[in-house]
């Protein structure tokens, strides 16, 4: 394995919620949308604060994401570095969001220092305790890609997960042709497997029926 120079392919969702539950603490949500052949991120960011008058930041997020081997007995980790404002990276809006995301091998719990600008100057909020929510599907879980201990990372498939309309949308409107081309013939790639799915589906309803008749 350590000659393979095969290049990883899948695109998956994660969505983390991050803060301290402490009264009155900013909370971020953050959904993205993870692109293992170019490592990058895009999706939204949400931040919300019950204060007078009550905060609620939303942003279109985009960046990117490395590997952090260390050497036994620490664990590797992955860093997501991304970034935010109104309309995405092709907009002219001024960049109003900033996060650094450090999350353990299998993407569910992390540390994140992030920024925001909240209209009249910049607000930071630093070792923010990130979980990935639940409601993530576990297959996509339990395929994602584990960095080797130590040396070179080595990346298996991770999933092709259900494409839907907001990410398709919001490429488009940033301008940016490569992604738009990928999303495509992903996209593409589904819409054409669908005669098969709906056949799978049919025989798994078969033997749920079958199973419940016991």
């Amino acid at each position: 394995m350590s000659g393979s120079t095969t290049s990883p392919v899948g695109l998956f969702p994660l969505s983390y919620r991050i803060g301290n539950p402490t009264p009155g603490a900013p909370s971020l949500t953050l959904d993205l949308l993870v692109y293992t052949p170019e490592q990058t991120v895009r999706g939204t960011s949400v931040v919300t604060q019950a204060t007078n008058p009550p905060l609620d930041l939303q942003s279109d997020v985009w960046g990117q994401y490395t590997y952090l081997t260390v050497m036994p007995p620490s664990s590797s980790k992955i860093l997501v570095t991304a970034q935010g404002n109104q309309g995405g990276p092709g907009s002219n809006s001024i960049v109003t969001f900033k996060i650094q995301l450090v999350v353990d091998h299998d993407w569910k719990n992390g540390i994140a220092n992030y920024q925001y600008y909240n209209g009249q100057r910049w607000v930071s909020v630093e070792n923010a305790p990130a979980h990935l929510v639940e409601s993530v599907p576990s297959y996509a879980l339990s395929a994602l890609p584990i960095p080797l201990e130590p040396g070179p990372v080595l990346l298996p498939y991770p999933p092709i997960t259900p494409l839907y309309a907001a990410p398709i949308h919001g490429t488009i409107a940033s301008g940016d042709l490569t992604q738009m081309k990928s999303l495509a013939s992903l996209a593409q790639q589904q819409l054409d497997q669908l005669p098969q799915l709906r056949s799978a589906l049919d025989a798994a309803k078969d033997e749920i029926g079958r199973l419940e008749r016991r």
